[in-house]
């Protein structure tokens, strides 16, 4: 995650024909990012389909999911923290 202190200084004016602005548009908006956010994105993480943020997101929902069922299923809620330690080491 970026570091609150960090100022965003440099600008880079970019060309593109309309058509990749529109795409970049697009795969901004999919992955719910501002234009500027998704360009330093793809250009620092090597394009990859999730950022940091998204996968803070699915940890999160793997947690949820497994403190949901830690009393009536405890052996599902640790294949489900299992499932997302693996998730992160692959990544």
């Amino acid at each position: 995650m970026k570091d609150p202190k960090e100022k965003k200084t440099r600008m880079v004016p970019t060309r593109m024909t309309q058509a990749q602005y529109e795409e970049v548009r697009n795969k901004a908006k999919e992955r719910n990012m501002s234009v500027s956010s998704f360009v330093v994105d793809a250009a620092t993480h090597n394009d990859q389909k999730i950022n940091p943020h998204q996968l803070l997101q699915i940890q999160n929902l793997i947690n949820l999911a497994a403190d949901a069922c830690e009393q009536t299923n405890p052996i599902l809620a640790r294949e489900l923290r299992e499932g997302g330690d693996d998730l992160w080491q692959s990544l």
